[in-house]
């Protein structure tokens, strides 16, 4: 038969310590007494009361001497009753009991709630809930949260041996009922651990013996949790209470045991369980009787209920008690391989020598050396440290200064509950037996390994930009790096702090580990990516496209549009039928547009492009809309020595020759016209394919007195009448038509 010792067995660090104070209390010529049970384990309470340690129910018990405070503490009252009876107070409340203690009073002082998440009738709530003025309110999970009523202000803290998805539950009832929830995730871990290394071993043997208190809420859970894997699992106290029958036809048997079990009760178990099995090997006839009932003392596993006398044998036997919330389910981790040694069989005679089980239970945790670079899970978050799992015998402390070299008011901007995080071993243990640990130095060492990998594959790595400094900006990528302000961007940069708060890809150009010094460049990557966009332009463009682009400069000659890393020339002539004076009277920069691709020379690297080939061409409807003999208004926009070309209509003109200016000969086109006179003229042909319009002003003008004379006619009674006013009259009424 093989017997297993699940790993995390026994003794918590907090019940550890208290058992340790209280042992160095008894060497003192000083009467000393535990309020209450100094752990909920009787054999462990007479040693100690053999030893002239006794324990009371209330400081009324106690004259002179001193008191121990146990591990689920007490409230200030009780300690200033201590004080105030001078008896000297050892106070062995767990440093993570204490730390919830302390939160309580902190968020009562600042005026929240207090609501605490636990047992209103464990110790350790009780001592809670006093540090709050008893003030505080307890649930127990989260259908009593929902009867409480609307707060402004809720602070919410658990009880240590809490389970986590019953502290969940309840936070997230809490959060309808107050605007402003802060919560501290108070969970001691390493019951957790406890149940997960115990739940995993009863899946792998054919019995589990729990060893622990018949008083102890955590052995009763641990035991239950066992039983819930299908495996029979029997709760006990002591080594007398093992059944011969429970290991007949058991070829793997283990054993776990509460917070509140030592060692060498462990130690009884095991050497009990193979005295057992070494007296049925030797011979059969001389064991026990086994009372028919026995079996039925094996814990089912879904049975609920309390455990009923079976008989004088049977006692031993305690069945795991029902509790309101379920427990949360075993998780399991994944081990690596000093995690499996772990687990390794121990030779049942070795459990005689206690230093042996000292050594077994040694193995299971993980040993720690300065300067290791270790993962674990964050078990608990505060403003000002995170505790970290790394599976050693207390969980590990991360200062809030060894968190992240950014500067943070409070560790839960970092990392929450649950998170996986690497870390470096500044210290195994300090004097409270806990790891002090850093993630700042790990992420470093990390980030490091990772830029020199990137330097030398010339890969791309992000980065935040956290500051603006002379020069340039600092860029978080693990570690602190310089990106100049000449490599932010392919241009020059005008506001760099537009930057603070981006993240960026970035190119490492210079790494020196030793000396700290890194240098990034976004530039490098914006070239390559402009040269890449730029060949994809080109091996695309064909003529007769139409294309998107950017105008991104005007010229007085035209305007520059990117089609995306390559320039297009978009001539002034270009732009529209009508005349454009300057590209800014049409387009600005920054402005998308639609273009058509006129030309491409690959050779030379030119493209010409076109805007007014997407608008009508005016001079497909010219005849129609201004026919031979109509007269039209018009605006003269050029001077030649041949005559003065006139615009109709934005994108037509046409030209009245020197001939048709007027009936008089004319020496110079200037005599008659200048640029940007209005004149009326006459349509004498239109040629829509040569886009050609031949126009006479001569004849406009002709056409206008002829209709004056004959208005004349018509009304010979108007005499007197001047050959300038009649002139005058003529190109009025020819405005008029017009």
């Amino acid at each position: 038969m093989e017997i297993i010792l699940a790993p995390n067995a026994g003794f918590c660090f907090g019940v550890k310590r208290a058992i340790k104070l209280a042992e160095q209390a008894g060497n003192e010529n000083l009467p000393y007494y535990t309020l209450g049970p100094i752990i909920h384990n009787p054999q462990v309470v007479n040693r100690l009361e053999k030893n002239g340690i006794k324990a009371v129910t209330s400081l009324e018990e106690i004259t002179t001497g001193g008191v121990i405070i146990r591990s689920h503490g007490v409230s200030p009252e009780v300690l200033e009753e201590a004080k105030s009876r001078k008896l000297r107070v050892v106070d062995a409340t767990c440093p993570f009991v204490r730390r919830a203690q302390e939160l309580a009073g902190e968020l009562t002082d600042r005026g929240y709630q207090v609501v605490v998440v636990g047992d209103r009738s464990h110790p350790e709530v009780i001592g809670i809930v006093g540090w709050t003025g008893s003030r505080a309110i307890v649930v127990e999970n989260a259908r009593e949260a929902e009867k409480l009523g609307y707060y402004p202000q809720i602070g919410v803290i658990a009880q240590t041996t809490q389970s986590e998805q019953n502290f969940r539950q309840v936070v997230e009832v809490l959060k309808k009922k107050s605007k402003n929830l802060v919560v501290h995730n108070t969970i001691c871990h390493a019951t957790r651990q406890r149940q997960q290394a115990a739940a995993e071993l009863a899946r792998k043997v054919d019995l589990m013996i729990v060893v622990g208190g018949k008083e102890s809420a955590n052995t009763r859970k641990l035991a239950r949790i066992c039983s819930e894997t299908g495996t029979p699992t029997y709760h006990i106290e002591r080594a007398d209470e093992l059944c011969a029958s429970w290991l007949q036809n058991k070829e793997r048997v283990g054993v776990t045991a509460g917070a509140s079990t030592p060692d060498w009760i462990i130690e009884e178990v095991v050497t009990r369980m193979t005295e057992i099995k070494q007296e049925e090997q030797k011979n059969a006839e001389e064991i026990q009787p086994v009372a028919e009932n026995a079996e039925e003392n094996a814990v089912p596993a879904a049975e609920t209920g309390d455990m009923q006398d079976r008989g004088s044998e049977l006692e031993a036997a305690e069945k795991v008690e029902a509790v309101e919330e379920p427990a949360e389910p075993a998780e399991e981790a994944p081990q690596d391989q000093e995690e499996r040694q772990a687990t390794e069989t121990i030779p049942a005679a070795e459990y005689r020598d206690s230093a042996v089980v000292e050594e077994h239970l040694a193995e299971n945790m993980r040993e720690l050396r300065r300067g290791e670079l270790i993962k674990g899970t964050v078990v608990q978050v505060t403003d000002d440290e995170v505790l970290v799992d790394v599976g050693g015998k207390s969980e590990g402390i991360i200062p809030l200064k060894e968190l992240t070299y950014r500067p943070v008011t409070s560790a839960t901007e970092v990392v929450e509950v649950g998170e996986e995080v690497e870390v470096f071993v500044i210290k195994p243990e300090n004097e409270e037996g806990h790891p002090i640990l850093s993630k700042r130095r790990a992420d470093r060492i990390r980030a490091w390994e990772r830029l020199e990998e990137a330097f030398k594959q010339q890969e791309d790595v992000e980065g935040e930009v956290i500051e603006e400094v002379k020069g340039g900006l600092l860029v978080d990528v693990g570690v602190r790096g310089f990106l100049p302000a000449s490599l932010v961007d392919i241009g020059y940069v005008e506001n760099l702090s537009a930057f603070v708060g981006q993240k960026l890809k970035l190119r490492v150009i210079e790494l020196d580990r030793d000396k700290r010094k890194l240098v990034l460049s976004r530039k490098a990557i914006l070239v390559e990516e402009l040269e890449k966009k730029r060949q994809e332009t080109w091996d695309s463009l064909k003529e007769g496209q139409v294309r998107k682009g950017i105008v991104r400069r005007l010229t007085d000659f035209g305007a520059f549009v990117d089609l995306g890393g390559v320039d297009g020339l978009l001539h002034v002539s270009e732009l529209s039928w009508g005349r454009v004076e300057h590209p800014k009277d049409v387009l600005q920069e920054g402005q998308e547009i639609e273009v058509k691709v006129l030309g491409v020379d690959r050779e030379a690297g030119k493209i010409s492009l076109g805007l007014k080939q997407l608008q009508p061409n005016p001079w497909d409807t010219a005849a129609e809309r201004y026919p031979v003999g109509s007269v039209v208004k018009g605006k003269v926009v050029r001077i030649a020595p041949f005559g003065a070309f006139v615009e109709v209509e934005p994108g037509i003109d046409g030209l009245v020759h020197i001939s048709q200016l007027a009936d008089r000969h004319v020496a110079k086109t200037e005599d008659v016209v200048s640029v940007g006179d209005e004149i009326p003229v006459k349509v004498l042909g239109v040629d829509e394919k040569a886009q050609r319009m031949s126009l006479s002003l001569r004849e406009a003008q002709g056409s206008a007195a002829e209709k004056q004379n004959t208005k004349a006619k018509r009304e010979p009674e108007e005499t007197g009448v001047t050959i300038g006013e009649l002139v005058g009259d003529i190109l009025k009424e020819a405005k008029d038509e017009q």
